[in-house]
């Protein structure tokens, strides 16, 4: 029997470029939910004017694309490949589907001017919960069980690109953990918001040095995508 070694490279490619949209698509609304975290907090501290428009409409259209590119994930991404979810990553899209629906519900009624800032914004009770618990720790583990399950699929002498690959979804799993930190930070910070919130300012700086890491994870998905 011929064993055709074209075949396997070309499945290597498929799955590896796969695994990037993927990733492309769902790892900015993990610093998008924190965006959002962070808006109510300051708001909901008095810590600051409600001006940070261009980051919150940003965080929403973040939220969006990861929603719809979950919704269609297994018609669009892995169907066309035959790859079925375990049940587990089954289980881990259900919950972050829904938590992505529920972050977009409140953001459908907001409305973003960059004069008056942002209105409507409504959030629930456990907005802690929903953003950095159920999002982005949601987004960490999804992102980590596929780059696990992808690699599991490759063909040992063509896993090279992919376990790269793979190398990008653990470091968005290691993000998350830390969003998830900081989140928590945040909360406390916002609950004794006195001397000018200092503590929260120094949170906030924290927010922008992961959202660096974020972009440059980003910048390093669509790249290799093209």
């Amino acid at each position: 029997m011929i064993h055709d070694h074209r075949s396997e490279q070309g499945k290597a490619l498929g799955l590896n470029y796969t695994l990037h949209a993927i990733l492309r698509d769902v790892a900015p609304a993990q610093h998008a939910a924190m965006v959002i975290l962070m808006h109510h907090l300051q708001v909901s501290a008095n810590l600051a004017e409600d001006n940070s428009t261009a980051g919150f409409a940003t965080a929403a259209e973040a939220i969006h694309t990861c929603a719809n590119a979950l919704r269609n994930i297994e018609a669009v991404r892995l169907a066309p490949l035959q790859i079925r979810l375990p049940d587990d990553l089954s289980s881990d899209l259900a919950g972050l589907s829904s938590a992505l629906g529920d972050l977009q519900r409140i953001l459908e009624r907001c409305s973003v001017d960059a004069d008056k800032g942002v209105r409507g914004f409504r959030p629930v009770e456990k907005m802690h919960d929903l953003c950095a618990t159920r999002i982005s720790l949601g987004i960490a583990g999804f992102c980590a069980g596929l780059g696990t399950l992808f690699l599991d699929l490759s063909e040992k002498g063509n896993a090279e690109e992919l376990n790269k690959t793979s190398t990008i979804a653990m470091e968005i799993g290691k993000i998350g953990r830390v969003i998830n930190m900081v989140a928590t930070n945040a909360s406390i910070e916002a609950a004794r918001a006195g001397e000018a919130g200092k503590g929260f300012t120094l949170i906030a700086d924290e927010v922008k040095v992961l959202s660096s890491r974020v972009s440059s994870l980003s910048v390093s998905l669509t790249d290799r995508l093209h």
